[in-house]
């Protein structure tokens, strides 16, 4: 989904600031996906420098702090003296990037880059500036890493693909140089940027963090909001093809119930078929649910999606560090970098948005039943001609690989490193999960807006406004049908015009 990864496109935008505290879910996906450039606050920038202090005047004490002079996890018994520090944190992200598969999308690792700064910008990581900075040039600069898929497990953060971050920081493996793929050091030196050489703890705080699991909980919830806008758009165009009973969303109905979503997506409908001559006030006879209970779904899935952006906000203006410094010079240590908060809401958020491909293939059953007799399908010569009808196929086929996917990741059990990290919250593979969810029900839901828009045809006399903007916008990708063609691509297409949000 990435769209600007071309020479002259970086840096136009209004930059989005960055303290550490205020990063929203919209700017880190404009950021991710536009290629907005980034800038950092002063005031955080002297934030992390009073923490560095702190840190170096422990190490100068010879005091000893976990990951910054001793071994890792089950390793943590391991004493390292001053003269290995630097090797030490060269070595974890060396061994730690041992991901596989194929490579992450860029725009989500892109995300991570953006929050694992912003968390530093906190200070109680102790890394130096050079560190945020590297980040932003990078970002800045169209250089991103190329991160395999699979490896982490989203329990001391998300280890492996931010290391194969943290790797491309030091001028190793291989990273993206404004969408072509080369070694990182050649990547970096075609941006003009010089590798990094790791500090005392700089290695474990890039690592020991929620940034990929937070960056995919920031991308799914975006593309769900568009989701649901094209959700409901679809149920406007398809009440007005059926002559649906408008009832069904009235709000004296629909305030008896105490669901916030399903108030607003009452309402949300309710303003789409403004206008409409074609549905009806009559309640017989009486709707499909999955036309009559649209507020009641709809609203769940708002309802779900509200609930992870707001966990999502919440982390990815968090320090999830692990051992992180206080003020007055405390070192404390905990769990902060586990994601499981995220990978909870991603787990929900992959069944909400499975909701609307569901009732949206019953509603393209129901578009297809309607279909009179002499043009089945919308074919004009039934029998010779298909028509719409395989497009129900492929709707069809797309909801039962939502459904093998239902299984709550961050559910599933772990114990590694001899014990001592014996839970995991599987946020990446999570939140990958809820974007191939999100990737299928924007092709069922383009099925049902092609369909409808066929059964509407030419005779638009009656329809609201808005269904008329949405015809257009359908109609530059899938005309209306005049003989059997492959409608693959206009599926696809389509489907990424919801994606983007460029639907009406």
């Amino acid at each position: 989904m990435l769209r600007i990864i071309t020479a002259g496109g970086w840096g136009l935008a209004v930059p989005v600031s960055l303290d550490g505290r205020s990063l929203t879910l919209a700017a880190a996906v404009e950021v991710a996906e536009m290629g907005t450039p980034v800038h950092l606050s002063r005031s955080s920038l002297a934030k992390m420098n009073k923490f560095r202090s702190i840190l170096e005047q422990k190490l100068r004490r010879g005091q000893v702090v976990y990951g910054v002079n001793t071994g890792f996890g089950s390793l943590s018994d391991k004493a390292i003296r001053l003269g290995y520090l630097k090797e030490l944190q060269l070595n974890l992200i060396r061994s730690h990037a041992a991901g596989v598969g194929d490579p992450m999308p860029l725009e989500v690792v892109r995300a991570a880059m953006l929050i694992r700064v912003n968390s530093l910008l906190n200070g109680n990581s102790a890394v130096r500036t050079d560190i945020a900075r590297m980040l932003v040039e990078m970002l800045n600069e169209g250089v991103t890493p190329s991160v395999p898929r699979f490896g982490s497990l989203g329990a001391s953060g998300d280890l492996v693909p931010s290391a194969h971050m943290a790797l491309a920081m030091v001028g190793e493996g291989r990273s993206y140089y404004r969408g072509k793929l080369m070694d990182s050091k050649t990547a970096l030196a075609a941006s003009r940027l010089k590798p990094v050489v790791l500090q005392a703890k700089e290695g474990l705080s890039l690592i020991n963090g929620t940034c990929f699991t937070s960056a995919l909980g920031c991308l799914a919830t975006r593309r769900g909001k568009y989701l649901l806008d094209a959700g409901n758009t679809a149920t406007a165009l398809t009440a007005e093809v059926v002559g649906a009973c408008s009832q069904s969303f009235d709000e004296r109905l629909i305030e008896v119930k105490l669901h916030t979503g399903q108030a607003q997506v009452a309402r949300k409908v309710r303003g789409l078929l403004k206008g409409s001559l074609r549905v009806r006030s009559e309640p017989v006879p009486q709707d499909p649910y999955s036309i009559r209970c649209v507020p009641q779904v709809h609203g769940s899935v708002k309802d779900a999606l509200d609930f992870s952006e707001k966990v999502t906000a919440a982390e990815i203006n968090s320090v999830s560090d692990n051992p992180i410094l206080l003020e007055d010079g405390t070192v404390l240590h905990g769990g902060n970098f586990h994601a499981q908060p995220v990978a909870m809401a991603l787990d929900l958020l992959s069944l909400a948005l499975s909701y609307l491909g569901l009732i949206s293939l019953a509603r393209i059953s129901l578009l297809l039943s309607r279909t009179p007799l002499e043009t089945k399908y919308m074919a004009s010569r039934p029998g010779l001609e298909s028509g719409l009808m395989i497009l129900q196929y492929t709707a069809t086929a797309l909801v039962s690989d939502n459904a093998k996917q239902m299984y709550p990741l961050s559910a599933y059990p772990a114990n590694v490193s001899s014990g001592i990290e014996d839970h995991a919250s599987h946020g990446v593979n999570a939140g990958m999960k809820a974007l191939n969810v999100a990737r299928n029900v924007s092709r069922i839901l383009a099925i049902e807006l092609i369909c409808a828009s066929n059964l509407l045809g030419s005779d638009e006399g009656g329809i609201s406004e808005h269904t008329m903007k949405a015809c257009r916008k359908i109609r530059t990708v899938s005309p209306v049908l005049t003989g059997d063609r492959s409608q693959g691509d206009e599926i696809e297409q389509l489907a990424a015009v919801i994606t983007m949000g460029k639907l009406p």
